[in-house]
């Protein structure tokens, strides 16, 4: 008898693992549209923190187990939201 040497097969993605990585992805969508703004001159330096909040938990959002990302999303969607009043001059 031989050993088998095939890759395992990783088991199916369920709706929610789905869902959850699709929002990732336009979570990363909406945060490169706020990138060229970073560099406008006077651009207060909570706002630049605050979209190195987005940058991050995007970063870890990706790195984490998919049980873990929600509330990451989360977090950043706040830091996003500031930005976005911010270069809205709420």
């Amino acid at each position: 008898m031989t050993a088998d040497h095939r890759d395992p097969v990783s088991p199916a993605r369920s709706a929610l693992d789905t869902d959850v990585c699709l929002a990732v992805i336009e979570y990363g969508d909406a945060a490169s549209a706020y990138a060229p703004a970073m560099s406008t001159p006077g651009l207060p330096q909570s706002v630049v923190d605050d979209y190195a909040i987005v940058v991050d938990v995007l970063a870890l959002a990706r790195r984490v187990p998919l049980p873990d990302v929600p509330p990451l999303l989360a977090v950043g969607t706040r830091a996003l939201l500031r930005v976005h009043h911010a270069l809205l001059g709420r």
